[in-house]
């Protein structure tokens, strides 16, 4: 059988490195429908010469049968059902391949070691790699006396710590997805995601497996129990067009139940299940082969190396957290069509918004992954459609429908959830995106009211990462002073949201100019660059002799050159570029009168009664929490001189001789816990107040109309609490001192 020129390139990397390590154990990655059985069969036609032998193992019968018939058809000596008595050495026929199934293999390397009749000159194959990391599979793999070639479409695991590294030596990837489908080997797809209120949804997750349970799912759709049949049904017939579907169910129970569902509404269904009778089975397939099947309903029987010829819809009705089992699901659909069809995908349970497309580009690792924490989706829903696309899209990439628009007053297109207020004003001020409403209420002379108070979090954070550490200094016995600190920490801010990206483009530039200088001057580092960038080229592509490899070398250290120049014009033309000054100082100077007008509006028209004021969030009513075990907890001490706090947030506090810490949300609501902690330790009032904590409160504390000298203090009201995170950390410990506390026995965890 002829190769594919992709495909001939893997096949001559493999090879290659078989050719440089004898003992070498490689994975082989391809997307489903590349032809990783066509390449093993290359592989093995050219292997098995001189009595070499070959061992292949597969996990299903039916992955045994289609990759016997496909090796024979290859020209490779093949034979599957082979009888293996227990207590003898696994059967081996020279010149050709015995095809093993993997649980036996595993049952009978576990008693004893079973490849006595193999040398280290002959070769394994692994089929769906991704399970090499089970016991059984990785007990026969060691015991193998020669090289392994595992062949994977994802060599990726649920588990976060552990990988395939410690069974792999090298992982060798083939084109993504997306380069194939332009190379017309896979076909396009067309993602569709219901509603969220039509989405089937998790439940329980198997510990062991880290994946739903079967029962978990169903549990979680009690609620709506028809979501899970007829809704796939209605949103099968909204899109599917009448193609050929394959159907991916919960359970087995979930399984007939749609099926019936299907057959019910005079949609020709069948139901493959790994109890199903082999005749009964083969008529399914048949049928669908012939069309007179329209829907064929499985479990995961059709995920791996399931051989169907035109399944031009997948409809998946189970969610999923493994994003090998999604790219098997949607893969059945992606190989090539007729006249360039595409496959429809109908994605009921949202994997798509967990995963992302079947086509986006992947980095696929031996090495564990380590934790993932979750961020936004990678897609995004068309409302018009229901067509997915990439999160970054403008438009649909089905329909066209736009996805947000321009905002009049920045310039820039915004997604549909930062237009969130724009109506909210009426005809009060242009209409204009949330990141720039302030500003148009600033330019307009409007009080920031809720719900807009929300968004001063977006333009004046003072916890993620905006205030400059090296000159924020405040001298708190000077009022005049820290009005100065804060007036640059806003400047700051103005001036990173203006020219930020240049400084970070500046820094970028200058680290690969540092970089590329070392290499220009080093030829040893040229030559090996280059060397580098031979290996990765086509065998084609790759120098014949020494003269064309001296042009080359010549020709690739000129390009490195040109773009070291490149880059020194970019620097260049960044570091002239002028910066417009007074427009950071009239945004600063403008939000600054605002937020002073806005303090002067709340002192005047303070409520004359505690109550009446909003509160903000305290510990009085803070759940209980277990003591973590992670370590990141630090002493309060710590966290004012040397350690930074800006852009970490606070998750937990602990007092003194208290094992329990309670929930705090801000540095804000931790300074006043601590405060109101001491206040309960040691009373204090109004008119004892030390005078080296009065700079701490609010000046109404003292001159508010209708306090008495003997009342209480209402900390939350007149703290001052809305500072920078490092001053208020600050001022937390000078409190703790000022009672005659020891800060070191205070403790925050951080997050």
């Amino acid at each position: 059988m002829e190769l594919r020129p992709y495909q001939q390139d893997l096949l001559g990397r493999v090879q290659g490195a078989l050719a440089s390590n004898p003992e070498v154990r490689l994975m082989m990655q391809l997307p489903t429908g590349g032809g990783k059985t066509i390449i093993a069969g290359a592989l093995l036609e050219d292997w098995l010469t001189g009595g070499r032998k070959a061992v292949w193992l597969t996990h299903r019968k039916e992955l045994a049968k289609q990759t016997e018939k496909m090796l024979t058809e290859a020209g490779v000596s093949a034979i599957t059902n082979v009888r293996w008595t227990p207590g003898e050495g696994a059967p081996a026929m020279a010149g050709g391949v015995v095809i093993l199934m993997a649980q036996k293999v595993s049952l009978q390397t576990a008693r004893r070691e079973v490849w006595n009749q193999y040398r280290p000159t002959d070769l394994m194959i692994v089929d769906e790699a991704h399970h090499a990391a089970a016991k059984g599979w990785e007990r026969a793999i060691r015991q193998w006396p020669g090289p392994v070639v595992g062949m994977t479409a994802t060599p990726w695991r649920l588990s976060e710590k552990e990988g395939f590294d410690h069974i792999f030596d090298e992982l060798l990837c083939g084109p993504q997805v997306e380069e194939l489908q332009k190379l017309r080997s896979l076909c396009n797809c067309q993602v569709l995601l219901p509603p969220p209120e039509q989405r089937i949804i998790g439940g329980d997750v198997d510990r062991t497996l880290g994946d739903y349970t079967e029962s978990g799912i169903e549990q979680a759709n009690l609620a709506h129990p028809n979501i899970m049949t007829a809704g796939a049904l209605q949103f099968w017939r909204e899109h599917a067009g009448n193609r050929q579907t394959i159907a991916y169910a919960v359970s087995k129970k979930h399984a007939r139940n749609l099926t019936s569902v299907f057959n019910d509404a005079g949609i020709p269904a069948a139901v493959l299940l790994s109890e199903t009778p082999r005749a009964e089975r083969d008529a399914a397939i048949d049928g669908f082969k012939e069309g007179r099947v329209k829907v064929l309903v499985n479990v995961l029987i059709a995920t791996e190396g399931f051989d169907l010829p035109d399944a031009a819809c997948i409809l998946i009705a189970r969610p999923t957290m493994s994003l090998a089992i999604y790219l098997q699901m949607v893969g059945r659909g992606l190989r090539p069509k007729p006249d360039d069809g595409n496959c429809i995908i109908l994605d009921l349970a949202g994997n798509s918004v967990t995963h992302g497309l079947p086509e986006e580009k992947r980095e696929w690792l031996m090495q564990p992954r380590g934790k993932t924490t979750a961020g936004a989706a990678p897609v995004v829903r068309c409302e018009k459609c229901s067509t997915v696309s990439p999160s970054a899209s403008q438009n649909c990439q089905q329909c066209g429908e736009p996805f947000g628009k321009d905002c009049k007053r920045c310039g820039k297109w915004r997604a549909w959830k930062r237009w969130e207020f724009e109506n909210h004003c009426g005809d009060a001020h242009e209409l204009v995106c949330d990141l720039c409403h302030i500003d148009a209420h600033i330019q307009a002379h409007l009080p920031v009211e809720p719900p807009l108070d929300k968004l001063v979090d977006i333009c004046d954070d003072r916890e993620n990462g905006m205030i400059p550490d090296e000159d924020f200094k405040i001298d708190d016995h000077d009022m005049a002073g820290r009005l100065a600190a804060l007036f640059r920490e806003l400047l700051e801010t103005e001036r990173k949201a203006i020219v930020g990206a240049d400084d970070a483009r500046r820094r970028e530039l200058a680290q690969l100019i540092e970089e590329r200088e070392s290499v220009m001057k080093d030829n040893a580092k040229q030559y090996a660059l280059f060397n580098e960038h031979i290996a990765s080229l086509p065998e084609s592509e790759r120098p014949a002799d020494p003269i064309q490899q001296g042009r080359m070398i010549v020709k690739y250290c000129s390009g490195l050159q040109s773009e070291l120049d490149n880059w020194r014009e970019e620097r260049a033309e960044l570091e002239s570029r002028k910066v417009n000054k007074q427009a950071i100082f009239n945004s600063a100077r403008s939000k600054a009168m605002h937020l002073l007008r806005q303090v002067a509006e709340d002192i005047i028209s303070l409520p004359e009664t505690h109550g009446q004021h909003e509160p903000i969030e305290t510990t009085d009513s803070a759940p209980v929490l277990p003591v973590p075990s992670d370590g990141n907890w630090y002493k309060l001490s710590e966290l004012g001189n040397p350690v930074s706090v800006t852009g970490k947030k606070p998750l937990a506090l602990r007092f003194p001789n208290n094992s329990e810490p309670v929930r705090v949300k801000s540095w804000g609501g931790t300074y006043i816990s601590v405060v109101k902690w001491l206040f309960n330790e040691k009373p204090l009032l109004l008119n004892n107040i030390p005078e080296e904590l009065k700079k701490f409160f609010r000046p109404e504390a003292f001159i508010h109309k209708g306090l008495s000298k003997t009342t209480e203090l209402p900390i939350e009201l007149y703290l001052f609490y809305a500072l920078a995170s490092k001053v208020v950390v600050l001022n937390a410990i000078a409190f703790i001192q000022a009672f005659g506390e020891d800060p070191e026995q205070f403790h925050v965890q951080l997050r």
